[in-house]
């Protein structure tokens, strides 16, 4: 008797113990969490704090930016704010959906073909500008209708407006090689 009342006491000490380990532990990754210093940055930053956004928003640029690009049916617009402004990387402004697609489709009928490889793709949340983005890294490889491959690494900030559609590009590439 003396033996399991003796295992009982140490079985129950032994709980004991787990649980206060884990309960400290918990208690700690809480505190730290709530605790993180603020950072200092050297410079004013408009945009430094951000968090997951909504996915469907990444699904929808991809397909109504790269994937219309790719198989050349840029005239869905649906995804698009009639208001859109797209800030290209050659430093040119597109404004309004139906410049924006023109462009587009001028400039898709210079290729033959194309293949995008995306890198990257996020979407995230800003929550003091109470705003939803997509960001897109990715490889634009282009065959001209000349048969030269036309490669550049883009970058891409998509703003989405309250309504879910998109309403700013801010664009950036490096050509890497038109062969």
């Amino acid at each position: 008797m003396k033996k399991i009342f003796l295992f009982l006491t140490l079985a129950a000490f032994t709980v004991a113990c787990n649980d206060e380990k884990k309960e400290a532990a918990e208690g700690a990754a809480t505190t730290s969490a709530a605790t993180k210093p603020d950072i200092k940055f050297p410079f004013p930053v408009a945009y430094s704090k951000f968090e997951p956004g909504n996915p469907e928003y990444a699904a929808m640029v991809l397909q109504g930016s790269w994937k219309d690009w790719e198989e050349n049916k840029m005239n869905k617009t649906k995804w698009l704010a009639d208001t859109v402004t797209a800030y290209h990387s050659d430093n040119t402004i597109s404004k309004g959906a139906d410049s924006l697609i023109a462009r587009w489709t001028r400039q898709r009928a210079t290729y033959s073909s194309s293949a995008p490889a995306i890198s990257a793709v996020m979407s995230v949340y800003a929550p003091e500008q109470k705003e939803n983005w997509v960001l897109i890294w990715a490889d634009e490889i282009d065959i001209m209708l000349d048969g030269k491959k036309d490669t550049s690494s883009v970058m891409e900030a998509w703003k989405i407006n309250k309504d879910g559609k998109a309403d700013m590009l801010l664009q950036y590439d490096r050509r890497t090689r038109k062969q």
